[in-house]
């Protein structure tokens, strides 16, 4: 029990950020191999007494980044609440199995089902998200890893039992399943940033369009979070936003740099960025839900669009989205061909468009982003605004 505690208390301090608000550590397999050990009783005070110990140390510890201690009082009393609870629950399903094995197996889902429902449900008060969209979120990324952190419990508890110093042997491949969790993260990361920064060269081989994608992600942002998409939902359009035009690669200068109207020919060219920035992409597993919102963020509401002509709700919201982000960053930006467009007179072009170039809602929702925006319940009047807006759209054009 005094290696277990330890060891659990050890693991405690190496954890990984696996989602804002939510790290994982190699302390699963600790825990299960105390419930295939010791009565309930026992494996629920080792565990209490593991957590207080490591969670105590991270609370005298600093995070050299931000100055502040590495963990709070009430991170301390929830961790240690609620691991102790998933650990006392799964080791009564395991006395209660009646089997060795299918019981471990029925133990290791009941403290999972338990500990990071308890979390979700903590995360989702804290940040006003659905507790099942939460818990999603966090088995998608790290159920594998958890699941066999619970294997190598289970073969800890069968190695160390009457040769306790043989848990010490077993924390070898625990230290390697939360090197590769790690791993897993962090090739994540830098893949999303090494795509993000060819994005950004992209868009700076033209002076004019040197942050437009990191605009557009910023614009698709706050349109996503004004719908109330769930979180994941919108994480995924602010990644498709931030390289949506990663396929202007393959265009060459004098076509993207062209002052005048483009050619038949020329236009040709260029509307096929989209299909290059998915080819592209279907490298990375990171873009494999994303793709599809770049493939179609130049598609239109009334299926006069590119690449693929669709049409009204067949075009994925994201991309929906994307299009009314792109459309406002490239009439509210300077062009080679023009100067950038006043607000006001953007704004009229997003409404003229409204319904046949663009998804109403979604224009609906930007507009509601926009300083001094007039509240939803208020612009119920918009029909009689139609003709004005008309008007005020002939002097700009349709954004292509």
């Amino acid at each position: 029990m005094v290696i277990f505690v330890l060891l659990g208390a050890l693991a405690i301090n190496f954890p990984v950020t696996v989602i804002p608000r939510y790290k994982a550590d190699a302390t699963p397999a600790v825990y299960m191999a105390a419930v295939v050990l010791f009565p309930p009783a026992a494996a629920v005070a080792l565990i209490g007494a593991s957590r207080l110990l490591g969670e105590g140390i991270l609370c005298l510890r600093r995070n050299p980044a931000t100055g502040y201690q590495r963990r709070q009082p009430v991170d301390l009393v929830f961790n240690t609440s609620h691991l102790m609870l998933a650990g006392g629950l799964s080791a009564l399903a395991y006395r209660a199995s009646g089997t060795v094995l299918l019981g471990a197996i029925f133990a290791g889902a009941v403290m999972y089902a338990v500990s990071t429902g308890l979390v979700g449900v903590a995360v989702a008060l804290h940040s006003k998200r659905p507790p099942l969209e939460i818990w999603t979120e966090m088995a998608g990324l790290e159920l594998k890893p958890t699941a066999a952190l619970y294997v190598a419990g289970y073969l800890m508890a069968a190695l160390s039992s009457g040769r306790p110093w043989l848990a010490l042997a077993m924390m070898v491949p625990i230290a390697a399943i939360q090197h590769a969790l790690t791993r897993s993260v962090q090739l994540r990361e830098q893949t999303i940033a090494a795509v993000e920064s060819m994005a950004d060269v992209v868009d700076r081989r033209d002076p004019y369009t040197g942050q437009h994608s990191q605009s557009v992600a910023d614009h698709s942002l706050r349109i996503a979070r004004a719908m109330r998409l769930p979180e994941s939902e919108v994480g995924l359009i602010r990644l498709a936003a931030r390289v949506h035009d990663l396929g202007k690669i393959a265009v060459p200068d004098e076509v993207l740099h062209k002052h005048g109207r483009l050619t038949e020919a020329e236009f040709e060219l260029m509307k096929k960025h989209p299909e290059t920035g998915v080819e592209i992409l279907s490298k990375f597993p990171e873009y494999r839900r994303g793709r599809e919102l770049v493939l179609a963020h130049h598609e239109r509401i009334d299926g006069l669009g590119y690449p693929r002509g669709l049409s009204g709700k067949d075009i994925p919201l994201g991309a929906r989205i994307i299009a009314v982000a792109d459309s406002w960053d490239a009439m509210t930006s300077d062009r080679p061909y023009r100067k950038a467009l006043d607000g006001d007179v953007a704004l009229a072009e997003l409404l003229r468009g409204r319904g046949t170039q663009w998804e109403p809602a979604v224009v609906d929702a930007f507009a509601g982003t926009l300083p001094g925006a007039v509240p939803a319940p208020a612009r119920h009047g918009l029909s009689e605004l139609r003709p004005l807006l008309r008007s005020l759209g002939a002097a700009v054009g349709v954004v292509g």
